[in-house]
């Protein structure tokens, strides 16, 4: 009798721990752009975040909370020299270190970001079979035919509460990388897919967490619109009934949980700097788990101490990638200054403009500043590691026709972020630019003169063109080199797209700009002022409550 007792008081027991209340922890990162390790390779400096602190945290979180989940929002294979000589060149030995890393840590699931076909599908599909989780992305089409493990959605379990995850990429990805690198691929709207997928998915789990490549296109306390609905769509997915937990990225945006509407949305900054906590607390009601309380932040890695393990799986890569980082390449015959908006003709964008021309035979070059932060670099002898620093990103060159109509299109869309001028300051008139408008979207033109007057309406403001000695024909044709990304459409300049392309260099600049110093020798940044405001100014800076740029 009393055994029969014992077991009917069990059974209770265990009926009512099923029946109350469960806890569910869900860790996220985004766009930790192959930061491995605490270190800046270029500048030989700790950093703030890695994913070997990522690995430190998420660990001790597993052992506070019983039910853990792990989610990546992409951008995660590239963003750093190792990863380039790892996933580019001979220095790596097929393994990409950041999938490496992040099977240490252990994700549950990761959503392709943009940065992913940096590389070209040959390197995604050797990335992707390494990982030991999932890659999603449902708005993305043709991944069958293009042989990339990847799936749109993951239903998972713990502890008997159903959890769908529903990944969604960024559909602008045509617009940033060439087609070279996409084969077949096509994306699809991911509002349209989320309002697809998401009923469907309610019906088969209790929670349904939606993790998005892109960030906010409206301002989250006021709902007033950034101008950013190109290429941003979380705002509108939050709005999506039934989504639960939207964490979005792309937008490197240090965006603390907090409900938007009855979704709770988040976003953990970049560089793995920072993680995204969020613990909830679930109940029992009409037959399915829900939400009945949440808490959630924004944790900082930079104090976590890096995971061994992750340290000791890029040791010897790290090795070899510092040997070739410090390696004399040529020699600079002046100091160079990189980062920042130039309110002047200058030198560093000059020297990408040299290369430019130099490797495509081009008439005209566009480029633009791709370093936010200031880079001093000393006259003398040159490491490879400085010309990281000069050109981040694995853009590659082509060349199109353009019109002189068209290249006067061009450089109007290059200066419509001026948006006017402080003079209060001694040392002259401050230019003011859009806060929402990165700093690489400044382009300036070499192989031409021109004058910008920054007050005159948008539109109007490039004048005295000449290619030259002479006017620019606005019916005549000139050859043009630009990188990959504004070649088909980053940026959202006028007419590059769709350019007839005559030649195409399907090598990242950093190896350009390698070989162009080796044969080179000794360099001198100069610049020839073949451009000029029309008012002296003192610098070009973002307004002080400027938003985080991507």
């Amino acid at each position: 009798m009393k055994a029969r007792v014992a077991i009917l008081f069990l059974l209770v027991a265990a009926s009512l721990q099923a029946a109350g209340p469960k806890q569910l922890t869900v860790l996220f990162t985004s766009d930790m752009h192959a930061r491995v390790l605490p270190y800046d390779d270029v500048r030989q400096r700790p950093g703030k975040g890695s994913i070997a602190q990522v690995a430190t945290l998420v660990q001790r979180v597993r052992g506070e909370a019983r039910n853990v989940l792990v989610l990546d929002g992409g951008d995660a294979i590239q963003g750093t020299p190792q990863a380039h000589y790892a996933l580019t060149t001979e220095l790596g030995d097929g393994t990409d270190p950041t999938i490496a890393a992040m099977n240490l840590v252990g994700y549950d699931a990761a959503v392709l970001g943009n940065h992913e076909f940096n590389f070209g599908l040959d390197v995604l599909r050797r990335s992707l079979a390494q990982s030991r989780f999932p890659w999603l992305a449902a708005n993305l089409q043709g991944g069958a035919t293009e042989k990339l493990l990847t799936g749109g959605e993951l239903l998972l379990t713990r502890d008997g509460v159903r959890i769908a995850i529903l990944g969604l990429t960024n559909p602008n990805i045509p617009h940033w990388d060439p087609p070279s690198h996409l084969g077949s691929l096509g994306f699809g709207d991911p509002v349209a897919v989320a309002r697809e997928r998401v009923p469907l998915l309610r019906k088969r789990a209790d929670l349904v967490v939606v993790v998005l490549h892109a960030g906010f296109e409206r301002d989250l306390k006021t709902g007033e619109p950034d101008g950013t609905d190109y290429e941003n769509f979380a705002s509108r997915v939050a709005e999506v009934p039934g989504v639960d937990l939207l964490l979005t990225g792309h937008t490197h945006e240090d965006i603390a949980p907090q409900k938007l509407g009855d979704t709770i949305v988040a976003q953990p900054g970049r560089w793995a700097e920072l993680v995204t906590r969020v613990d909830l607390t679930l109940e029992k009601r009409q037959g399915r788990w829900q939400i009945a309380d949440w808490k959630g932040a924004n944790l900082p890695t930079a104090k976590e101490v890096a995971a061994p393990a992750v340290v000791a799986s890029v040791q010897k890569l790290q090795e070899r990638v510092a040997t070739e980082l410090g390696r004399t390449v040529g020699e600079l015959g002046a100091p160079l200054v990189m980062g920042g908006v130039p309110t002047a003709d200058d030198p560093t964008e000059d020297l990408i403009h040299t290369v430019q021309l130099a490797v495509t035979g081009a008439q005209l070059s566009l480029a633009a500043p791709l370093t936010g932060a200031k880079l001093e670099v000393p006259a003398g002898p040159l490491p490879v590691r400085m010309l990281h620093g000069l050109y981040p990103y694995p853009n590659t060159l082509v060349m199109v026709q353009v019109t002189g109509a068209q290249v006067k299109d061009i450089l109007e869309h290059a200066v419509r972020g001026w948006q006017g001028l402080d003079c209060a300051r001694p040392q002259g008139c401050t230019l003011l630019r859009d806060p929402r408008l990165p700093y690489y979207n400044y382009d300036t033109l070499q192989g031409a003169t021109y004058l910008v007057n920054p007050l005159a309406p948008a539109g109007q403001r490039v004048r005295d063109i000449r290619v030259g000695c002479t006017p620019i024909d606005p019916a005549a044709t000139y050859t043009m080199a630009v990188n990959s990304y504004r070649g088909v459409g980053g940026g959202n300049y006028p007419h590059l797209p769709t350019a007839p392309r005559l030649k195409e260099v399907d090598r990242p600049m950093v190896e350009l700009l390698v070989e162009y110093f080796e044969r080179t020798g000794k360099v001198t940044p100069t610049v020839d002022d073949n451009w000029a405001f029309t008012i002296p100014l003192a610098e070009a800076v973002a307004p002080p409550a400027a938003a985080p740029m991507s």
